[in-house]
């Protein structure tokens, strides 16, 4: 059933560790969070970040990176990803289904939704992997509420953080208990949403955290309940604003510190994300319209379970990280307009996908050194996932009653399909750090090995019965390296230039052999190889903020999905190569009560090889998807002081034009959108009153093409107003 899945599935509080021979040794390595409170307008240099997988100011990093803090975030209002990501410079977040949305990273992708192979982009929480080999079953876009920061890793991160981040990653990171002291949040808020058909977006989350024993033990305990009103009517069903997105979460951690070198702390959250019809509209239908004969959701769920470990031998922190996700996916279609003449009536479609994955990370770091410092660790992460695929229509067996009779239907079930797949990675990887005076140079890289076995089964007319077809393997080995210089003649300037180079997971390909057009076992990695230059500063006595870099990355052997010529049916081939020149900017300007944040990418990211086995031909000169030239997103925030301290926040962003599939020579258009919040403090409470979308732009995140009613695009949320209270103790 790859028409489905090419139908909807192609589709960033600082942490106060580094008070010099204050900390224990754990505490500088660790990459965890604590729930210290930065104020929402401090100078991003000065916000600390765990990149290098030890805690360090933003400002001192030799690399492409972000963050923003859980107190920036709330300053916004920010709820997902589209409310951060898509101000982050160097990213591109591809808004369409909640939590099953992909983000591209310096245009380092083949697709703006999701590929039937691995990712460009690697999503960790609190450093756990949260990628499986192949297709992506869920995007996990974690609640923004009570975290701690979010960063966002731009390049190529295979050394420290393994595949999938081969564009590179974003870490969200969560607060965790606080043994010191007692604490407790809410946050709640009512909103409208043009086109919701009298519906309202709702939001209810809170969070406690109690120690248990003073400055040892403590729990923390965060649930969070959003409801967005929908604003896609569907005229086949009769439902205006048929698109509304429930989305319930649980998070909880547990931090116990038997001793001033040792912290054992467990992390765990559930999320389930409902879409009650998919926010898409069919452009042949209307620009907020599609059309189907019943409801089909999206159902996203996501489960994690860690247990971490920090210990301080003195010569090195070790950390041993233990982790178990699930994801599941569920998406239900109408295919009554594909497979209509078979049976009367309505045709129900349900692909449900699972994966299991356990990870385990050991690893040591060594104190930071004046001359000589080391971090090397090993990494094991086993998967096994499975799809399947129901195709069935009621009163389907008794207007068949051949078909029965031949063992070809399962009731009214008239197709089944099924893929299950073992992935594997094992990794060793290590980075040291010499240090000459202001000059520090590093070298690291990771030695891996990835193996993913797949087999698929069928049942059903199609298959003319039961067929079990045999077992595909694609393996994997290399080394992803990394090596950059970093001058740095003062804490408010640096210099720096790296190169690096990510990897991914290849997939196997499970069509079944067809004469006269052969196609290859599976894909393997890409090799991409990422150079960049940059500067960080600070001006005006550390009240402007400053971070610009340049970037030039080679891609070769590119994981493309193509379409066999024989049977039209896809497969995975590494073809062709890419080049990519950019550079972003970032500043920050604080003064006084007012606060002025810029981002801005440039990028020219284009295939430099034809790729002529392409339907049609790929030439040398195609833009990338998710590749539009400029981004720039821009807030300004005043502060007024006194008594309630009201604030006004302008936020805006701005796509150029973008180019909207591989194949195809499909444009979207540029636009702009405009923000605004008015807020006050009354007490413990913040009251705030906001407006998103403020023009009403019709704008289009992305797209695809669709079977039967057109084009098929995933629209800007329309003009939302709501007002909401935050409260904290």
């Amino acid at each position: 059933m790859t028409r489905t899945i090419s139908r909807y599935l192609p589709a960033v509080s600082a942490i106060a560790l580094l008070v010099a021979g204050a900390a224990p040794a754990w505490a500088q390595a660790n990459d965890q969070a604590e729930p210290v409170t930065q104020d929402a307008a401090a100078s991003g240099g000065d916000i600390i970040v765990t990149a290098s997988k030890r805690a360090e100011r933003l400002s001192d990093v030799a690399g492409g990176v972000s963050a923003v803090t859980g107190a920036q975030l709330e300053a916004i209002g920010a709820q997902d990803f589209k409310d951060y990501l898509t101000r982050t410079s160097g990213v591109a977040f591809n808004e369409g289904p909640s939590n099953n949305s992909a983000a591209v990273i310096r245009g380092i992708g083949t697709t703006a939704g999701l590929d039937q192979g691995q990712g460009s982009t690697g999503y960790f929480i609190n450093d756990i992997p949260m990628n499986e080999p192949g297709y992506t079953i869920v995007i996990p876009d974690i609640d923004a509420f009570d975290v701690s920061r979010v960063e966002v890793l731009r390049g190529p991160q295979g050394t420290l953080f393994g595949s999938a981040s081969l564009g590179g990653a974003i870490n969200f990171i969560s607060n965790l208990a606080d043994p010191s002291g007692f604490h407790a949040a809410a946050e709640g808020s009512i909103g409208t949403t043009r086109f919701s058909a009298g519906e309202v977006n709702y939001r209810a989350k809170g969070m406690i955290n109690v120690p248990i024993v003073a400055d040892k033990l403590a729990v923390r305990l965060v649930a969070t309940q959003r409801v967005d009103a929908g604003y896609i009517d569907n005229i086949g069903t009769g439902v205006d604003g048929s698109n509304d997105v429930h989305t319930l979460g649980v998070r909880g951690s547990i931090v116990f510190m038997p001793d001033v070198d040792t912290k054992i702390s467990y992390l765990g959250l559930y999320q389930k994300t409902r879409t009650d019809d998919p926010s898409v509209s069919n452009l042949g239908l209307g620009l907020l319209q599609r059309s189907s004969n019943f409801e089909v959701p999206m159902i996203f769920k996501t489960q994690l379970h860690s247990l971490r470990l920090d210990h301080d031998f003195g010569f090195a922190t070790a950390t041993v990280i233990g982790t178990y996700n699930r994801k599941t996916g569920d998406i239900f279609d109408d295919f009554t307009p594909f497979y209509g003449a078979l049976n009367p009536g309505n045709h129900y479609f349900l692909q449900a996908g699972q994966s299991d994955t356990f990870s385990y990370e050991v690893r040591f770091a060594s104190p930071k050194g004046e001359r000589f410092d080391w971090l090397i660790g090993a990494t094991h992460i086993d998967t096994t996932k499975g799809f399947q695929e129901h195709l069935s229509s009621p009163g389907y067996a008794s207007a068949h009653p051949a078909e029965v009779a031949a063992g070809l239907t399962r009731g009214d079930e008239y197709y089944y399909g099924a893929s299950h797949t073992k992935g594997d990675e094992n990794a060793l990887f290590g980075e040291a750090n010499f240090h000459f005076g202001a000059v520090t140079i590093t070298g690291g890289g990771r030695l891996f090995r990835t193996q993913t076995d797949t087999y698929t089964d069928q049942f059903g007319i199609f298959a003319g019965g039961t067929v079990i077809n045999p077992p595909y393997r694609v393996e994997d080995s290399g080394f992803a390296p990394k090596a950059s210089i970093k001058v740095q003649p003062s804490p408010d300037l640096m210099f720096y230039a790296l190169a690096s180079k990510g990897y991914r997971f290849g997939s196997p390909n499970t069509l079944p052999p067809l004469a006269g057009s052969p196609i290859p076992a599976g894909t393997t990695s890409d090799s991409l190889w990422n150079y960049e230059v940059g500067t960080r500063f600070s001006l005006i006595d550390r009240k402007l903020f400053v971070s610009v870099t340049g970037f030039y990355i080679d891609w070769t052997n590119l994981q493309v999905r193509l379409r066999r010529m024989g049977d039209g049916l896809t497969y995975g081939a590494n073809a062709g190569a890419a080049e990519i020149y950019g550079a972003e900017a970032s500043t920050t300007l604080n003064l006084g009560g007012l606060s002025l944040v810029s981002n801005l990418t440039y990028l020219d990211a284009k295939l430099t090889e034809d790729i002529p086995t392409a339907v049609p031909p790929l030439a040398s000169g195609k833009r990338l998807p998710s590749a539009a030239k400029w981004r720039i997103s821009n807030t300004a925030s005043y502060n007024f002081g006194g008594a309630g301290e009201p604030t006004v926040t302008l936020l805006h962003r701005y796509v150029s034009r973008s180019p909207g599939f591989l194949n195809e020579n499909t444009t979207f258009a540029p636009y702009h959108i405009f923000d605004a919040r008015v807020s006050a403090k009354v007490g413990d409470f913040t009251i705030a009153a906001f407006a998103e979308n403020i023009g009403d732009k019709r704008a289009i995140t992305f797209g695809y093409q669709d079977f039967g009613s057109g084009a098929s695009r995933f629209i800007v949320k329309p003009r939302t107003f709501g007002v909401q209270a935050n409260w904290a103790m």
